[in-house]
């Protein structure tokens, strides 16, 4: 099945809105979990608490909230290109959404739909206009 060009741009639109929005999502509770672990650590100010252990702790909560926006923002970084039309976004969303397969519900979608509007012909001319 040939798509016409303004369908494969809707495509190329929709996938980058979507890139953004879900990856957006995981930026959010990237910034919540870092949120939750400064005043967890901030509230372990006591007799009882060493200076030590408030510091693994917010290096732990820091480390569990940078990889979490890691994941997140180069799916923002993508969509972002996609919805501007970048040449680099097209190999970008393509490796994310391959990696994104394994991230139940949202992610193997998003992957799906990515695979699928990169196997269509014409879809590489698309970013180009």
């Amino acid at each position: 099945m040939d798509l016409q060009r303004s369908d494969l741009d809707n495509h190329r639109r929709i996938l980058g809105i979507a890139f953004i929005a879900i990856n957006a999502l995981t930026v959010l509770v990237g910034v919540g979990l870092a949120v939750f672990f400064a005043f967890a650590g901030a509230m372990m100010v006591s007799e009882s608490s060493l200076a030590e252990d408030r510091a693994s702790y917010w290096l732990f909560g820091g480390g569990i909230s940078a990889c979490v926006l890691a994941f997140g923002l180069p799916g923002v970084i993508a969509g972002i290109g996609l919805l501007k039309r970048r040449g680099w976004s097209r190999v970008l969303a393509l490796v994310l959404g391959i990696v994104g397969l394994f991230n139940f519900p949202l992610g193997t979608c998003l992957g799906i739909y990515a695979i699928w509007f990169y196997a269509q012909e014409g879809s590489d001319r698309v970013l180009a206009s």
